[in-house]
């Protein structure tokens, strides 16, 4: 009787011993954490996403692409850049080019497909159109 006794005495407190280690437990999380993944730590509620549109600045955005578009069109030499346009994956490049009159459809082309090139390389994430006017 004795004996059976202090058996479930040590067996109750080996069982309540390793079930209060729940510190070194991975999987538990509160509900708050699991509603509140990715947000600030401050008192804010805002997202840290960087490329979020609250936090635009001066590294990228409509405005900085449609500037390096226009420098790498303008890098070539006799190119200069009357109108950028972009609408979502699109681009629209008109440019002017020195003596274009006096070219052949051939080094128009040639043309077009060094200024596409020339954006490419400053900002892939579009599809390019080139107008030579």
């Amino acid at each position: 009787m004795i004996r059976s006794i202090l058996t479930m005495l040590l067996s109750l407190a080996v069982l309540t011993a390793c079930g209060l280690q729940t510190e070194k437990y991975q999987g538990q999380t509160s509900r708050d954490d699991v509603e509140n993944m990715g947000m600030n730590n401050d008192v804010t509620r805002e997202n840290e996403n960087p490329r979020s549109m609250n936090k635009v600045g001066k590294t990228w955005g409509l405005k900085q692409d449609r500037q390096m578009i226009k420098e790498a069109a303008q890098k070539l030499e006799g190119v200069e850049v009357k109108r950028v346009i972009i609408e979502a994956n699109k681009v629209w490049v008109t440019v002017d080019v020195e003596g274009e009159k006096d070219m052949s459809k051939e080094e128009l082309d040639e043309w077009k497909s060094q200024i596409k090139e020339a954006v490419y390389q400053a900002v892939p994430r579009y599809d390019i159109a080139v107008r030579i006017k």
